[in-house]
């Protein structure tokens, strides 16, 4: 799966709805400050994850922004992923969110990815990666966007 930056893929859609979360106390483990969400989308044209893989950065680190955290994030049901899944048991990993293993973790990933899922329940923050998402696609589909192939 080929996961690419929503803000290249779409800048002006990304720019217009970032992601930002701001913790006023220490919420889960996280430090208060403000929080830019990175949002990343497979660009595989004949696939159909319904996932994205979301990184927390601190929005006030400038030009070279540590990773805090590295959250993949799978908003259908586990039933979902067990019929889409070609990997017999990775469908438990798929729906929900979990850490990234192959990506950069921050020291408090963990923390960061109790936060992630408090506000998982939320339907406007689940709407906006399934917009992004069904963009991503939609530019697929038309040809606006050069499809990555397995």
């Amino acid at each position: 799966m080929a996961l690419e930056p929503f803000d290249v893929l779409c800048a002006a859609a990304a720019q217009a709805e970032q992601a930002v979360c701001v913790v006023t106390s220490t919420t889960c483990g996280v430090p208060p400050g403000r929080y830019v969400l990175r949002e990343f989308y497979c660009r595989e044209l004949d696939c159909d994850c319904r996932r994205v893989l979301v990184q927390f950065f601190r929005s006030d680190h400038g030009l070279r922004p540590e990773v805090l955290a590295s959250i993949n994030f799978g908003w259908e049901t586990p039933r979902f992923y067990r019929k889409w899944s070609r990997v017999p048991g990775m469908w438990r990993e798929m729906a929900g969110a979990t850490l990234e293993p192959l990506a950069e973790q921050g020291p408090r990933a963990r923390s960061f990815l109790a936060l992630f899922r408090s506000s998982a329940h939320q339907p406007a923050f689940v709407d906006a990666f399934r917009r992004h998402y069904a963009l991503v696609k939609d530019l697929l589909a038309r040809g606006e966007l050069r499809p990555r192939w397995r």
